[in-house]
């Protein structure tokens, strides 16, 4: 991350991951599948967003539908994404692909918890459903897709899944490459489709989607509560899950924290959007009505996006 802070969150246009040497993961397109994209394509910054053509119904910035997909997206405008350089979000998806490796290596004992009991919750529903459709999963601001892990984890931990319809969101094109490396480092490659969007105006029509997900994605859009407010509307109602896991503005160490909003501007500034001085998990409680199973962690040797909130809310 361009600070040495932040990673690649998602905001209106940003990415998913902060910190100081750690890593991220996204895709983004549709209309191409992942063994037909040229491997020597580079890399692009997570948050990079082609905002040349969202228009053509994903004609040109879309991968084609995976093997497994269950949903169909629609058309989202353009009108609240800022402005990309493709030059600096090649050089931040790079960061976030080398840099966040030590950063997911700690969280790992959290995230490994957290994506299991999410999985457990949807195997149960999608049984007692009686379907045999692929459960679908939104992760917003997906980076290089590092969760990519526990998607797989799950599909091979013996729960009755029907398999997955992953499709990542993110504004910055760059990340694509890195995300398709490891969906197919964990066979996901069937599994999993790209495009570039914000949080803020997501493709998918009310009430469609199984689960959302979001980790270090929401310290940097743009509008958090419209992001947020998008994530409830495409959920599923009567049980429809968001799982996330977020750095925020520390709320047991008030040094820290007023570290954290001395450095905010610069942070925002320097690391595409990043906010060190959200409550995110206030935030999420309110959007959720409440339905939230929050938790909250500080990760000390993280300095000031070592204050992290995580859970899963419900709707």
């Amino acid at each position: 991350d361009a600070s040495g802070f932040c990673s690649s969150s998602v905001s209106t246009q940003r990415r998913s991951s902060c910190l100081p040497n750690t890593r991220r993961s996204i895709f983004q397109a549709r209309h191409q599948s992942d063994e037909e994209q040229d491997d020597d394509k580079p890399s692009i910054h997570r948050r990079s967003l082609l905002a040349s053509t969202f228009a053509a119904a994903y004609c040109t910035c879309c991968h084609p539908f995976s093997v497994n997909a269950a949903i169909e997206l629609t058309q989202t405008s353009t009108n609240n994404l800022r402005p990309r350089s493709k030059l600096i979000d090649s050089i931040f998806a790079e960061q976030m692909a080398t840099g966040m490796i030590d950063y997911e290596k700690e969280v790992e004992q959290y995230k490994a918890v957290l994506f299991q009991k999410l999985f457990n919750s949807l195997a149960s529903e999608s049984n007692s459903g009686g379907t045999s459709i692929p459960i679908i999963i939104v992760d917003v601001g997906m980076g290089t897709f590092p969760n990519a892990k526990y998607y797989a984890q799950a599909l091979s931990s013996g729960l009755e899944l029907k398999g997955f319809d992953i499709i990542g969101v993110d504004p910055n094109s760059s990340m694509t490459s890195y995300a398709q490396d490891n969906a197919r480092l964990y066979g996901l490659s069937s599994s999993l489709r790209t495009v570039n969007g914000v949080a803020e105006d997501l493709p998918f029509a009310d009430g469609s989607v199984d689960a959302v997900v979001t980790t270090l994605t929401l310290c940097s859009v743009v509008d958090q509560t419209k992001a947020l407010s998008e994530i409830r509307r495409v959920l599923k109602p009567n049980g429809g899950k968001f799982l996330f896991w977020e750095h925020v503005l520390s709320e047991d160490d008030n040094n820290l924290a007023l570290q954290q909003k001395l450095l905010n501007p610069i942070q925002t500034f320097s690391a595409d959007g990043c906010h060190l001085n959200r409550r995110t998990g206030l935030n999420i409680q309110k959007a959720f009505d409440g339905n939230v199973d929050l938790n909250y962690v500080n990760l000390e040797d993280k300095w000031v996006i070592g204050p992290t909130t995580f859970g899963i809310a419900t709707v």
